[in-house]
């Protein structure tokens, strides 16, 4: 066997084997329902607490002050 033929036969095992392992996951995601599920719309949940910038603690939200260390709390508007 010829040097160009040992190398084509490799170059094409290595073209397969790159094919077998991103055939599975291509199929994966294209039967995938992930993207058919509808998305929680994120602007009308809302969070009683606002955490501290200063300390890190949990404080309930309308408080302009930390109740723990006594750092201003964030707005948000």
């Amino acid at each position: 066997m010829a040097l160009w033929e040992a190398l084509l036969a490799y170059a094409l095992i290595l073209v397969w084997a790159a094919l077998l392992g991103w055939l599975p996951f291509r199929l994966l995601e294209y039967i995938s329902i992930v993207d058919q599920l509808q998305p929680i719309n994120a602007s009308r949940v809302t969070s009683s607490w606002v955490a501290c910038l200063a300390c890190g603690q949990a404080n309930e939200r309308g408080y302009d002050y930390c109740e723990f260390c006594g750092a201003k709390l964030p707005t948000t508007d």
